[in-house]
């Protein structure tokens, strides 16, 4: 099970991170902007800065925002591929 788990934080890491840089590619100039210009309006609203979106402290606020998406998908990777693994394992089990 240990082994089922790191596969699926591996995965579940590389696919949420890839999800979310892709949207940022695919989707990012046909909604308004992409995770930089998400992110300096927001600290631009927080705060009543005038940021720009490739200001030094907005690309610290994607690459965290892009770790945490990252981080939650390895989390669901390794619960998703745990299920997978007891459920071939309740398969397979001879009686």
């Amino acid at each position: 099970m240990r082994r089922a788990f790191y596969i699926g934080v591996i995965f579940g890491g590389i696919l949420g991170v890839a999800v979310a840089l892709s949207m940022d590619l695919l989707l990012g100039k046909s909604l308004g902007g992409g995770w930089s210009e998400a992110v300096a309006n927001d600290l631009n609203r927080m705060f009543n800065a005038h940021l720009s979106p490739h200001s030094f402290i907005v690309i610290m606020g994607v690459i965290i925002v892009v770790g945490i998406i990252g981080a939650f998908g390895s989390f669901i990777g390794g619960i998703f591929s745990v299920m997978i693994a007891r459920l071939f394992q309740v398969l397979t089990k001879e009686r």
